[in-house]
């Protein structure tokens, strides 16, 4: 009987292995690229839920044209209640409405929900179904994205989902840091391409954009990837770096070509920090980063471990004239799995303010030091070994 059991789970890995490789296969096929080049836009900077909840509310509810969201999770709670009440108002209001979640981010998306949303002239649809063939490796290919297009004329993206865990209202996290932007002017354009896109993905709708003919300001570039080209992304301006990295990231999982960088950086006299929650929100994500926090720690890096709450924000800093805010984070599962977009800024001054709050975080921070690794206990070195099996889905 147990000889039976332990060949029937081994058969099972199996399977689940070669899923995940014909998968792979598949996606690299397959991905979905919009290459975008660098435009311009303007934007404001959010750093706090509760004045990004009142600004998106409030333009969604002024809305004249079409509001078009996706975000990888909203939750049931009065926080997305509220939001969803903004959406089913405007769409009685007979504004278009078009709204996504990812099927396993949105799973609190209730069929009740779904039909309330249906009822009140909201089109909804999940994103990134699982289905046959290669089930395991869809149930891990998500779609994280979160962007707002509004008349056309105004774009959300970052860090942000809907819930009152990004309110600070949660009290297992505490305060909720993330980075969010708004844009305006000619990048909004391309902001609506990629939802638009997604919606496509969901719904075999196509639809045009908004076309956005204000002027920016300000140069950017959108960086939408599909679980391929932003481990490529990313090594680009970690290599063009000649002073300083500096990277923020709630889960930090990076691969050998990345580490390899971070590396090579710290030999030519760059200095590196990286800041990640003292805390995690995801059973062994924290373990995972531990040897690589390390490795770099003992070559270097300025190492600190955000305890003002949680730390949920994706910045990249370079030498004060790149910064990336985004919704990738700094892990496999954002290089190879999901969908992202970020945001890549070039304005010098924005960037300066930017690196002035990461620093004010840092300073509040706990070190990753000798002190800290000496203090881990049993428990979490055991959790260690086990991470390293599950880096590829984490």
């Amino acid at each position: 009987m147990i000889a039976t059991i332990l060949i029937c789970i081994v058969i099972l890995l199996l399977l689940i292995i070669l899923d995940f490789k014909l998968g792979r296969k598949s996606h690299k096929n397959n991905a979905r690229t919009l290459p975008f080049t660098e435009t311009t836009g303007d934007y404001r900077l959010y750093k706090n839920g509760a004045p990004f909840f009142e600004d998106l509310f409030q333009e969604i509810s002024e809305a004249q044209v079409q509001v078009d969201i996706f975000f990888y999770l909203i939750s049931s709670d009065q926080a997305g209640r509220d939001f969803l009440q903004v959406l089913k108002n405007k769409a009685r209001e007979g504004v278009p409405v078009r709204l996504l979640t990812d099927r396993l981010g949105g799973y609190q998306m209730s069929k009740s929900i779904r039909n309330d949303l249906k009822s009140a002239g909201v089109q909804f649809y999940f994103s990134a179904v699982p289905g046959f063939p290669y089930f395991f490796y869809k149930l891990n290919r998500r779609n994280h994205r979160k962007t707002t297009v509004i008349d056309g004329k105004i774009a959300y993206a970052g860090g942000f989902n809907i819930g009152r865990n990004y309110l600070g209202e949660n009290p297992k996290f505490g305060d909720w840091r993330d980075y969010h932007l708004r844009l305006t002017g000619p990048v909004v354009t391309e902001l609506h391409d990629v939802f638009l896109d997604d919606w496509y993905g969901a719904s075999g709708e196509k639809h045009n954009p908004i076309i956005n003919h204000d002027e920016g300001k300000h140069s950017l570039k959108i960086v939408p990837t599909d679980g391929m080209k932003l481990e490529g992304e990313f090594l680009k301006v970690i290599e063009s770096a000649k002073r300083e990295i500096l990277i923020g990231t709630p889960y930090f999982i990076p691969t050998k070509k990345l580490m390899d960088a971070f590396k090579h950086a710290l030999e030519r006299g760059v200095t590196l920090q990286i800041m990640v929650p003292l805390k995690a929100d995801h059973p062994f994500v924290k373990e995972a980063a531990i040897p690589y926090l390390e490795q770099l720690y003992r070559l270097g890096t300025q190492i600190c471990l955000y305890d003002a709450g949680f730390y949920h924000s994706k910045v990249m800093i370079i030498d004060q004239s790149i910064a990336d805010i985004g919704t990738a984070n700094f892990d496999q599962r954002s290089f190879f799995l999901n969908k992202e977009v970020n945001t890549f800024v070039y304005d010098e001054a924005f960037i300066s303010d930017l690196r002035q709050s990461y620093m004010d975080d840092a300073r509040n921070a706990i070190p990753f030091d000798e002190e800290w690794l000496a203090q881990r206990s049993l428990a979490t070195k055991i959790n260690v070994q086990i991470a390293k099996l599950l880096r590829p889905i984490l």
